[in-house]
């Protein structure tokens, strides 16, 4: 017979459904411009300003190691904070952000007693540069163990185009010359426990994870939801969204899926609790404040 199911906080940032283990990490914060948002503004609450986390996640289960995304990366000193994508999209740095603000992977993979090494696969969710940039900095695999997986219609998107020097084509294009770099296929068991499935809109190859044990589930809801107003508010976007209007059709349909259902929802890019529950009234529930059972 199974163990009851639990949802225990293993500290301030992870969580336990039933023998699966996710665990937040953080790359790094910077702060956006509002109108990074669009629908945002105007809104008597917004802020001119918004708090993003650069974020990640790790997945313990059946003896894997899956780390999902892989932040900025190293970063040097005086360049710019803000993903490559966004610049392109014309909204500007508000400020300039200290280098110890990003490039804070590796540490938190280490408080979490994870060695590089350890690592066994690398699932990106898409290949912004917020979510690949330690996967092979300057064509060098920093998880020498890992085999990593990436939506494929995001190469067409984001690497093809990119110049031969760009450090996200120079990272994927080193791995995939290793034979280290595998597309995801909707619906795939990436893990015991795990499965992978097709949100497009933010880009065309994004990918959500559903961890599932004991007949429960987790959702590592990727770039779905950037920030908690469009869990209200699904209209509101993102200048990174490749395709805004299907972009909202999947933030409407992942809300259907996990409003009022129970089901945990993992946020890379929330600035406060990573782990919440949504009530039917669209109220956030911090898994911090559910009981355990």
């Amino acid at each position: 017979m199974n163990r009851p199911y639990r949802i225990l906080m293993l500290g301030m940032r992870s969580i336990v459904v039933g023998d699966i283990e996710i665990h937040a990490l953080t790359d790094g914060r910077l702060q956006l411009p509002s109108s990074f948002f669009p629908g945002l503004q105007g809104k008597r609450s917004a802020p001119s300003t918004v708090p993003v986390v650069v974020g990640a996640f790790l997945i313990r289960t059946g003896g894997r190691t899956v780390l999902v995304d892989a932040g900025f990366g190293p970063r040097p000193t005086g360049e710019p904070h803000l993903p490559q994508h966004s610049k392109e999209q014309l909204h500007p740095v508000v400020s300039a952000v200290e280098a110890e603000h990003t490039g804070g992977l590796p540490a938190a993979l280490a408080e979490a007693g994870v060695a590089r090494e350890d690592i066994d696969t690398v699932v990106l969710t898409h290949l912004h540069a917020d979510h690949i940039g330690w996967v092979a900095p300057n064509g060098e695999p920093y998880f020498p163990n890992a085999e990593v997986r990436y939506g494929a219609p995001d190469w067409a998107a984001f690497v093809e185009p990119a110049g031969r020097h760009d450090r996200g084509r120079v990272a994927l294009e080193a791995l995939r010359a290793q034979g280290k770099l595998r597309p995801l296929l909707d619906g795939e068991t990436v893990a015991p426990g795990v499965i992978v499935r097709h949100a497009p809109g933010h880009t065309p190859g994004h990918y959500v994870l559903e961890a599932a044990d004991q007949d429960r589930r987790a959702v590592l809801i990727g770039d779905v939801f950037q920030i908690p107003e469009q869990m209200a508010d699904p209209t509101i976007g993102a200048a990174s969204d490749v395709d805004p209007r299907q972009a909202e059709l999947t933030r409407r349909r992942w809300l259907g899926e996990v409003v009022g259902t129970g089901t945990i929802v993992a946020a890379a890019h929330f600035p406060d609790e990573p782990f919440f529950r949504l009530a039917a009234d669209l109220t956030v529930e911090p898994v911090t404040a559910v009981a355990a059972s």
